[in-house]
């Protein structure tokens, strides 16, 4: 598999409010990748398991389905993707954009000023998403 960041990180998704948008874009990046057999299969397991619950349309039934399915089954094989010096996740300059991310350099973290940094980077989106 390839390096896939280019400019210094990967946009996977603007971070909308519709979940369906947010596991499209993900998935879309995944079916880009050259994967492993294992990771292949999983992700075809998703897209069954999408098209089984389709009966739950735009329900709070449906939505919490899929932001279950986001947290728990996609974003671990999204992260499990994630290049050397690298986090994927919300932008954190932004917070509007999810992807890959160059980590923040410890020299950076020395200048700024005292203050929780996981506090200051918490996802403007709602948390149940990113996990």
């Amino acid at each position: 598999m390839g390096s896939f960041i280019t400019k210094g990180y990967k946009l996977i998704s603007r971070l909308d409010r519709d979940i369906g948008v947010l596991i499209d874009n993900c998935l879309g990046f995944l079916y880009s990748m050259e994967l492993q057999q294992e990771m292949r299969r999983e992700i075809g397991q998703i897209e069954a398991d999408l098209y089984d619950m389709v009966y739950l349309g735009r329900s709070a039934a449906g939505c919490e389905f899929k932001e279950d399915l986001f947290r728990t089954r996609i974003l671990p094989l999204m992260k499990q993707l994630t290049p050397v010096g690298y986090f994927f996740g919300i932008d954190p300059d932004s917070r509007m954009l999810l992807g890959y991310w160059p980590q923040p350099s410890a020299d950076a973290d020395a200048d700024a000023p005292a203050v929780n940094v996981d506090r200051q980077r918490a996802p403007a989106a709602d948390p149940r998403l990113i996990g």
